[in-house]
């Protein structure tokens, strides 16, 4: 996949750019966009459902925002599934990267298309994410069974897999921004100041800090091997 060049760029740095300029076109980039927001979103879950909560619903918008309703029986354990977001989604990445350097790229596009319709089955309830999923199904159905080419789904992976890390950066570098500006609409930065009266921005540099240091790792195995 290290030698796959275009024009003689190679071919990861053109996917990058291509990962970082693509979610600020609207609509079709937020579309891809809505990766990061759902993986964000199962975090939340996932540390709830840990730590014995239920999950209500998961809500994603076309915005690129997403909800996660959770129940949860103390404060601390509320504190938690807040705090679970976005690290997930630069684990995730992380991840993602470590399947690409042990040559696991289809586990990626497979794996990620299972947890979304998993994710649909038993928690997505509006209109918004069920139509995203099934789109996101059916395009990864026809990369994988239909053209069937591994440089192209190597391709499609790697493509995923930047778009999961630099999003994982950017939207923490956001939240940072909100949590100084508007730090009363800092998403899950103001959820963690009104539980622990913490500032949010003081939240949201923890997040921006261990986002980066995930991003240095994926680098540190694909990039600079």
């Amino acid at each position: 996949m290290q030698d796959l060049a275009f024009f003689g760029i190679p071919a990861i740095y053109l996917l990058a750019a291509l990962a970082f300029l693509l979610p600020r076109i609207p609509v079709v980039g937020k579309f891809f966009n809505i990766i990061n927001t759902l993986i964000h979103e199962l975090g939340h879950a996932l540390v709830a459902l840990i730590l014995g909560g239920a999950i209500l619903q998961i809500q994603i918008f076309s915005d690129t925002s997403g909800v996660t309703g959770t129940e949860s029986k103390s404060t601390s354990k509320a504190i938690l599934v807040s705090l679970a977001g976005y690290p997930f989604a630069s684990a995730v990445g992380w991840t993602c990267f470590f399947l690409l350097s042990v040559g696991y790229e289809e586990w990626i596009v497979i794996g990620t298309t299972l947890i979304f319709v998993l994710m649909l089955i038993l928690w997505i309830r509006n209109s918004y994410g069920l139509i995203w999923v099934l789109i996101f199904t059916a395009l990864n159905a026809f990369i994988i069974y239909y053209v069937n080419n591994t440089t192209v789904t190597q391709v499609v992976a790697l493509f995923y897999s930047l778009m999961i890390v630099i999003e994982s950066v950017w939207s923490t570098l956001v939240l940072l921004k909100l949590s100084i500006t508007q730090a009363g609409q800092a998403g899950d930065a103001t959820n963690l100041k009104k539980f622990t009266h913490i500032p949010a921005f003081l939240w949201a540099l923890g997040f921006v800090a261990f986002a980066c240091y995930a991003a240095y790792r994926c680098g540190e195995m694909y990039f600079w091997r």
